[in-house]
């Protein structure tokens, strides 16, 4: 236990040196421009972001270590939204601007508090895991470009834009903007070769220690370099530690807040979308699982009480994280001790940053920047078709152009055009299949089987499945259109039991099938219509009176069968007398004669049962009119029914020839006759007329081939 403790604390001060580092560099990035002279408060928000949503996420987290604090990404937003705030903070005095800014970062930290909280309240958590990846891409890449461009904007005091070009061509600017990038391109370097943790905390410090001592022999030798604003000078901030103390900040112009209520927004979803992917990237890494909901409802308090406190959005660092754990951190002592130690260098250290050279903590700025750009729109095109991966250019070159919140606006249009076309292009038809492959479960005679069998594909079924959009029934539509034309159809069969929805403009693509089926004399059958699909489709009209709807599947099916039997020249409602049916069956009238002889009438059982499942297969079953079905039991549930034999079919062949018990129980459907050969009849029969058993050996083996090969279409046709 003391060792843990020990090892726990070391990987907090550890961590710490990295986590002080980033709280002045999004401090300043914030706190740029107009709000550079008041720095000293823009880095006191981002150490009472660390101390505050450090302390709360260290102890409630469902990680058994987390380290907490302000994060590039938010930041660079934030910095987005103080940006389009200086026109209002322009026009206010000082402690006006102050003020204004303050309540800003308040508003921006209750705000994504308190959607984070509803968020994990609301079992929403998950929501954020379907958001497009370009979206995300998109965003990630945007704010990279935000943190690189205040990167140059705090190091030259010059705002990126193509109006402020020519600045950067004066000697001083250039040269800020030149030793920053090389400081950025060094630090990406080192982080690069050498993975020690301790790398990127020893670096910045020596850096600082450099230029300290460059700027001092500059500086003796007649150079003076604070003034030509290499440094960090002003550091005012506020005379009260709690911004909401403060009366000015209850008096401050809220309503100049309206306008960048998008960038707050923006950072908003940022938030939630980090959140989620830390936690899920932690997860993987650790090999833990942790609920999501109750994440996003920790940080949302976390961040309810930094905005309180007057600090950033604040919410678990991945990279901080691993870094702890490679520290030796194993629990969460270590992400407290990362919090303490930005709340003792808020009370004592703020005057440290007047010691840090503007270029290094731009340059660490920079670094993050440009690694995000390259990662997030570079190194992600191997992952994204062409379509997806052009939004995420798109993303950054409108943020670079037009802001954040026409880039975050884009990003969501970009991804909802893009989820539209991947989804219409998703082929709603599961399966699709003729009659002649797929019959329905009733077992017709041998005749009617061979004209299904020639016949059957006339009749199409198309099983459809997921949600249907617009896109997705248009493609439904051609594929209709092809059908009348290449196919000559005399029925389709669309089968709605599997599609979970249906989009309300998807109904004019089903209103006009219904007409070209209707225009080509084509019979029009829909099957398992929910109330949704129906509400919908009858609104269009694409459910008139000339559509045919059935509850199942297989009664469809049996339409088709007794459409088709009925065109070409069979009744299925007819049936054969048995004297007939069998002369024909077994190639003479002699012979049906002594078979018939030899039958006498089934006996039912309890509720029409011929028999059940188990009972010994002591007779064939010769049905001459009416059904049969074919049922399996199930304990507490209601019996399936697996096949239906119809007039002039032979049922129980298998089990009586291979003397095994039944498999299934046999039910009457209503009226019917049905004539059994028990076993002694038959074996009588198989001593004094052989010719006779052969024959019917002969018409049991045609009957099975036949079946078999319905079967095997029907395989074929799943298969597909």
């Amino acid at each position: 236990m003391q060792k843990n403790l020990t090892r726990d604390f070391a990987a907090g001060l550890v961590t710490s040196s990295v986590s002080l580092a980033y709280c002045f560099s999004f401090g300043a990035l914030i706190f740029a421009g107009p709000l550079q002279r008041f720095l000293g408060q823009g880095v006191a928000a981002a150490l009472i972001c660390s101390a505050v949503t450090g302390l709360v996420i260290s102890l409630k987290s469902g990680f058994p270590m987390s380290i907490s604090g302000p994060e590039g990404n938010t930041a660079a937003l934030m910095a987005a939204m103080m940006a389009s705030l200086a026109p209002a903070l322009a026009a206010q005095t000082d402690d006006g601007a102050l003020y204004l800014a303050l309540a800003a970062l308040a508003a921006a930290g209750l705000a994504t508090g308190i959607a984070l909280y509803l968020l994990g309240c609301n079992r929403l958590g998950r929501l954020a895991r379907f958001i497009p990846y370009p979206v995300v891409a998109g965003f990630q890449a945007a704010s990279g470009w935000v943190m690189a461009a205040g990167a140059i904007r705090m190091s030259t005091g010059v705002p990126v834009k193509l109006s402020t070009i020519a600045a950067f061509s004066g000697t001083e600017a250039a040269a800020m903007l030149a030793v920053t990038a090389a400081w950025a391109w060094l630090l990406w370097q080192i982080t690069v070769r050498i993975k020690h943790f301790l790398a990127l905390p020893v670096a910045l410090a020596i850096a600082a220690f450099a230029a300290d001592l460059t700027f001092k022999m500059l500086e003796s030798s007649g150079r003076p370099m604070h003034a030509a604003n290499w440094m960090f000078t002003a550091t005012k901030g506020m005379d009260v530690a709690l911004p909401m103390l403060a009366r000015g900040f209850w008096h401050a112009h809220w309503a100049a807040l309206l306008p960048v209520s998008g960038e707050i927004a923006a950072a908003i979803l940022m938030a939630a979308l980090t959140i989620v992917f830390t936690a899920t990237a932690i997860e993987q890494a650790w090999r833990t699982d942790v609920d999501l909901d109750d994440e996003l409802r920790v940080q949302g308090l976390a961040n309810i009480a930094s905005g309180l406190a007057g600090g950033l959005i604040g919410h678990i660092s991945l990279n901080r994280t691993i870094l702890a754990r490679e520290a030796g951190g194993t629990g969460r002592i270590t992400g407290v001790v990362v919090a303490l130690v930005g709340l003792a260098v808020l009370s004592e250290g703020l005057s440290l940053v007047g010691y840090v050279p503007r270029f290094v903590l731009a340059g660490l700025l920079l670094e993050l920047g440009v690694r995000l750009m390259w990662r997030w729109s570079v190194a992600s095109r191997g992952r994204l078709t062409t379509l997806e991966w052009l939004l995420v250019p798109a993303i950054l070159l409108v943020t670079a152009w037009f802001g954040v919140l026409i880039g975050f606006l884009v990003g969501v249009l970009g991804g909802c055009v893009i989820f539209a076309l991947s989804v219409s292009r998703v082929d709603i038809v599961r399966h699709g299949f003729t009659l002649d492959e797929r019959p329905s479960s009733l077992v017709r005679s041998s005749e009617e089987m061979e004209l299904i069998a020639a016949h059957g594909s006339e009749v199409h079924i198309l099983q459809l499945a997921s949600f249907i959009f617009f896109g997705s029934a248009y493609h439904l539509q051609e594929r209709i259109r092809t059908l009348l034309s290449q196919k000559s159809p005399r029925m389709v069969i669309f089968d709605f039991s599997a599609v979970s929805g249906i989009d309300s403009s998807a109904g004019s693509s089903l209103l006009r099938i219904e007409e070209m089926l209707r225009n080509h004399g084509v019979t029009h059958v829909v099957v398992g219509v929910s109330g949704e699909i129906r509400h919908v489709m009858t609104d269009t009209g694409a459910l008139c009176g000339g559509v045919i709807g059935h509850d199942s599947l297989d009664v469809a099916l049996e339409l088709g069968e007794n459409t088709l039997l009925g065109v070409h020249g069979l009744q299925p409602a007819d049936y054969r007398p048995l004297n007939d049916w069998l002369a024909d069956a077994l190639g003479g009238e002699e012979r049906a004669a002594v078979l018939i002889a030899a039958l006498e009438p089934a006996h039912y059982a309890d509720g029409g049962h011929l028999c059940r499942a188990g009972d010994p297969t002591d007779s064939l079953l010769f049905i001459e009119r009416g059904r049969v079905s074919v049922e399996v039991e199930r304990p507490g549930h209601t019996p399936i029914r697996q096949r239906v034999f119809g007039a002039n079919t032979l049922l129980g062949e298998i089990g009586f020839f291979l003397d095994v018990p039944r498999t299934a129980d046999l039910r009457i459907d209503g009226v019917a006759t049905v004539w059994a050969l028990g076993r002694a009849a038959y074996e009588r029969l198989n001593r004094d007329n052989p010719d006779l058993t052969a024959a019917l050996l002969t018409y049991t083996v045609r009957i099975q081939a036949e079946r078999l090969a319905f079967s095997s279409r029907q395989v074929a046709a799943l298969q597909r």
